[in-house]
């Protein structure tokens, strides 16, 4: 793959990196004090900025290109112009369903689990779909090497990872700044208690008989 084209491409992993997060950012910064909340509605409202973006790139964006540069805007096939207006109307749904999604949880807590779940599952399906769509319209099953099937189940093997191991919100115990080691609670000092002390017994003089275990006072 060329410079030109990675080029392209890191610009399509930023943007579709950053663009779960500012939806999910739109759709719960909608909430008004003193209304009571609508999550659908809120919902709704972020869409609908999502739709005016899409509106001022994918209408006035080409219309002001292909001014520019002199293109007949009314030359275009009819079967390429519905696969084209398919393509975005699967992109418009598709922005709908993750919408959706990210706003669909029932706690704070599982919001945040969402935002970080939500996009990685998405853009991890979504090119084995893109994939195994690709290399059967192009009927190059049979000139596919073993390795590219072996990406899609190492594809799929992550997108079970991330749903086994998701994170949980729970906050892991600082390191220390010294040691760089987990800092654990340290428990309590226990002092053993302390044994009585034997007094002295005084004893009168004499002797001992230690074949019967007697002891005579001189």
């Amino acid at each position: 793959m060329n410079t030109t084209a990675l080029s392209w491409v890191l610009g399509v992993v930023i943007c579709w990196g950053l663009y779960s997060v500012f939806l999910h950012m739109g759709s719960l910064g909608m909430k008004i004090e003193g209304i009571k909340p609508d999550p659908t509605a809120n919902r709704m409202k972020a869409f609908l900025w999502v739709g005016i973006a899409y509106f001022l790139v994918a209408v006035v964006g080409p219309l002001i290109v292909l001014k520019l540069r002199g293109a007949a805007i009314t030359q275009m096939p009819a079967a390429a112009s519905w696969n084209s207006l398919i393509a975005g109307l699967l992109g418009a749904v598709g922005a709908f369903c993750l919408l959706m999604a990210l706003s669909s949880g029932t706690s704070p807590a599982e919001n945040k689990q969402l935002i970080a779940l939500v996009p990685t599952l998405v853009f991890a399906g979504a090119p084995l779909v893109n994939a195994m769509v690709s290399v059967t319209k192009e009927k190059m099953w049979g000139h596919t090497p073993p390795q590219f099937f072996i990406g899609l189940v190492l594809a799929a093997v992550g997108a079970g990872l991330v749903m086994a191991y998701k994170p949980s919100g729970s906050h892991a115990p600082a390191p220390d700044k010294k040691t760089g080691s987990l800092s654990v609670p340290a428990r309590p000092a226990t002092t053993p208690a302390a044994r009585p002390q034997r007094q002295p017994v005084q004893v009168a003089e004499g002797f001992a008989d230690v074949t019967t275990r007697r002891y005579f006072v001189s």
